[in-house]
This record gives structure tokens, sequence and C-alpha cells, in this order.
């Protein structure tokens, strides 16, 4: 029987802790595509990433029922990622935003059209490096994982309206970055 995020939460909370698995199969590849954003390297992404889960399931009987399981979680991951950040006070190197989720194109018969799409990925990537940091996960919450506005307005702490601003002017920003480096 396949339980919604929800349900699952309730059932781990009555007891049944080990159905808390799930939600770890469903939302572990995020958040780890999340943690490796911020730390740059997938030993200390993988870390993170454990730390999140583990202070997810701490914290589990704070979720509030009015949100959705995804962006409470996103919402404990980001909080987590910029902590770990201001602690590091380091450089962050080059990071792969679709590492684990681009386009695969190892067929060499796509030829041109392939070796494009890999140069567009790459700049949108490269663009989305520019932003802010809560701006691009903004972004990418809303896109990549193709949450609706309420869930980024209560992943980020935000309003609707303040939600939907961000996304304009971030998208509008990014716009600019790619347009910047075309010409």
């Amino acid at each position: 029987m396949k339980y919604s995020d929800e349900e699952i939460v309730k059932k781990v909370l009555a007891g049944e802790k080990q159905l808390f698995e799930l939600l770890i199969d469903r939302y572990q590849q995020p958040v780890y595509n999340l943690m490796l954003r911020y730390a740059g390297n997938s030993d200390e992404a993988a870390e993170l990433t454990q730390d999140t889960l583990v202070r997810t399931f701490e914290r589990l009987r704070l979720f509030r029922a009015d949100r959705t399981f995804f962006s409470w979680l996103y919402r404990l991951a980001i909080n987590l990622a910029q902590d770990w950040s201001r602690k590091k006070s380091r450089q962050r190197t080059k990071m792969y935003l679709l590492q684990q989720q681009s386009i695969e194109l190892h067929d060499d018969s796509e030829g041109k059209w392939a070796r494009e799409t890999r140069q567009e990925i790459e700049q949108v990537e490269d663009g989305l490096m520019q932003l802010s940091s809560q701006t691009r996960e903004i972004l990418i919450f809303r896109y990549r994982h193709g949450r609706p506005i309420r869930d980024v307005a209560n992943a980020f702490n935000l309003s609707e309206s303040a939600a939907k601003m961000r996304i304009k002017r971030g998208l509008a920003k990014l716009r600019e970055i790619l347009l910047d480096k075309a010409g």
C-alpha cells in the first residue's frame, strides 16, 4: 500500500518507526542534491544528508499538517546547509546542480544536438551558481522539484506573494546572467 507523506508521519509518530524508511527513499536524493550544491563534494554532501535525515526524524513531532512534508523537510535541510556553510567560511568550489538529475546524453548518435544541450545545461548551472543561495534554492525547489507556490512560501517562510516575487526576480536575474554570457 502506498501512503502519503502525511500518513507516514502519523504512523511513525504512532510507533511504526520503520515506515520512516519510506520517507528516506522518497527524499534522500533531493536532499543530497541540495547538500551537494552547498558542499561541493560528495562526501560532505552525504554527511549533511545523513544529518538532515536524522534531524528530520528527531523533529518529526514538530511537523505541522497544514504544510507539505517535503517543503518542511526542505526547509530543515536548507537551515542545516546554511549553518554548515557559515561554519565553513571558505570559498565553495564549483557545484554541479544537475549531477544526479541531468539529462542523460551518452548516445553519440545525437551528435551536435547533444553537445548543444549539454552546453546549455552547463550555462544554466553556472548562471544559477551566480545567484544568491536562497534565490537559487527557491528556483530549484519551484522548478526542479515542481512544487507549487504555496509549498515554496512554506519552505522559505514567505507569504505566497513574496514567493512569487522572489521567483520572478530570480528568473529575471538568471535571464540577465545568461544573456550577459551569450553577448
